[in-house]
């Protein structure tokens, strides 16, 4: 039986306090002594091995919120394994080793003063923690480019936009990580069409970028600038219905667009997004309106919905991350082993994400 030791140096957890986590049904599969000894032994000695590599600055998990945690992510899967396995899980070391161990890797990576999540959110869904570590590892990856060519830039700009909105996911801030989510859609839509557009085009989106400085005034312009912005703005070929602010806001891309008037749909249509132009609709009501909330959506529980949305929009520019930044294979491995749990996580929702999907889009 273990026990609960008070030293300095060595913490153990007790049998008590497992079988007081521990949800197994105990009617079919009963909770025993040598079930309990099982979750202890692991979980000493894990503990051991994220006590060794902790960094002390990020903070200091205590032993009983470390086995409360690991016995949370047993208790969350429990229900999807067979009658078998279930009743026998405890005779196989490598089963809560692996949870363990992966749990260890997850807490010291984020535990990492250059991590750029920093702080482990103990009650981070399943999902949400795994989109972390696969976003930090596109973040180290390509913040060690020093070029500040446009489309490379705007890729670690976008990436630095999911840091935001998955940050709010994980506090449970859902309403203003859909609005981020808005932002980072239309943003791609940019990116795309910097990706199959000229220098011609990357020119005229920097022009906008400078000119718009000298609008809102944060640049010093004099009369005759501000006046040769304005004409060249006019003079540019748009849809006849097109106001000065539409001409100024998507001007640059008129290559792309050719005909038609512009618009944020008609952009994410010619780069083939056009199917989130209903999810950026909705969360637009968020953003300018607040007509809806979290507890409106029926269909699909918000939290699911979110986290599909980020997913599928992190995978619109994971083959970019890697062509523009010119990753190896080898550089990718962890990351893909993120990806491929998250996409058998992503199954549970994936039917009402498509229903709901529909449902908006007619």
């Amino acid at each position: 039986m273990c026990i609960t030791v008070n030293m300095s140096k060595v913490q153990n957890i007790s049998q008590t306090y497992v079988k007081k986590h521990l949800k197994d049904n105990e009617n079919i599969y009963p909770i025993h002594k040598e079930k309990l000894g099982y979750f202890c032994r692991h979980i000493n000695e894990g503990y051991k091995t994220y006590d060794k590599n902790k960094n002390e600055d990020a903070g200091h998990k205590k032993i009983e919120d470390f086995a409360k945690e690991i016995i949370a992510v047993h208790n969350k899967k429990f229900d999807s394994y067979t009658h078998d396995f279930k009743f026998n899980y405890y005779k196989q070391p490598q089963y809560l080793t692996k949870i363990v161990s992966d749990y260890i890797a997850s807490l010291v990576s984020k535990n990492d003063p250059s991590h750029i999540f920093t702080f482990v959110n103990p009650n981070d869904d399943a999902r949400v923690d795994r989109i972390k570590e696969i976003i930090n590892g596109y973040y180290v990856l390509i913040n060690r480019s020093k070029e500040e060519e446009l489309r490379k830039t705007y890729l670690q700009r976008l990436i630095l936009q999911m840091v935001s909105g998955i940050h709010l996911l994980s506090i449970h801030l859902y309403s203003d990580s859909f609005i981020i989510w808005r932002s980072l859609i239309e943003s791609i839509s940019y990116y795309k069409i910097l990706s199959v557009s000229d220098q011609k085009t990357a020119n005229l989106f920097i022009t906008r970028r400078d000119d718009t400085a000298k609008i809102i005034g944060l640049v010093p312009a004099s009369k005759a600038e501000m006046a040769s912005i304005s004409s060249q703005i006019e003079n540019r070929k748009m849809g006849r219905s097109a106001s000065w602010w539409e001409k100024q806001r998507f001007s640059w891309a008129r290559k792309i667009i050719a005909k038609g008037d512009p618009s944020a749909k008609l952009l994410m249509e010619k780069v083939n997004l056009g199917k989130y132009y209903p999810h950026y609709q909705v969360a637009s009501l968020f953003t300018h309106e607040y007509m809806l909330s979290e507890n409106d959506f029926k269909e699909i529980a918000f939290m699911d919905y979110l986290i599909n949305l980020y997913w599928r929009a992190l995978e619109e520019i994971r083959e970019d991350i890697k062509s523009e930044f010119s990753l190896k294979d080898n550089e990718l491995s962890t990351i893909r082993k993120h990806e491929e749990t998250i996409r058998k996580l992503l199954k549970a929702s994936r039917e009402d994400f498509v229903r709901f999907s529909d449902m908006i889009s007619d």
